[in-house]
């Protein structure tokens, strides 16, 4: 074989492979984009759930935006150490669901205890509140 001689054909590029890789990028990005969109009610149920656990129980109590007719000390009876779950030293966020067009539900176990918690959040403000859901 000389350098004048053509070079021999390349076999061709099968589409079916380039379509498999198409799809598999798509439905990273689309899992991706459904995973992320939940992200920060999940960080605000674990900032509350955090400041918890280190006793910050004003700035959680800030974090839940509450109402004006729960004080203070209604916060404390619910979530201060004599609350129902006593003193916060673990907890874990099972799942996240949304609940209509401005509200997320996000599934907490703390403490271990069953059965677990949901906490809604609002996406807009991030205020937590007590599922009704």
């Amino acid at each position: 074989m000389s350098i004048l001689d053509p070079k021999p054909p390349r076999p061709p590029v099968r589409a079916g492979k380039h379509v498999l890789i198409g799809v598999v990028a798509c439905v990273i990005v689309v899992a991706i984009y459904f995973g992320a969109r939940k992200l920060p009610e999940e960080r605000a149920v674990a900032h509350f759930l955090e400041a918890l656990q280190q006793g910050r129980y004003q700035d959680a109590y800030r974090l839940w935006q509450p109402s004006p007719t729960y004080s203070f000390q209604d916060f404390l009876h619910d979530w201060g150490e004599q609350g129902d779950y006593g003193k916060v030293r673990e907890f874990r966020i099972l799942r996240t669901r949304r609940q209509g067009r401005g509200m997320v539900i996000v599934t907490v176990r703390i403490n271990g205890v069953d059965p677990p918690l949901d906490i809604a959040v609002d996406r807009k403000t991030q205020g937590l509140a007590y599922s009704l859901f």
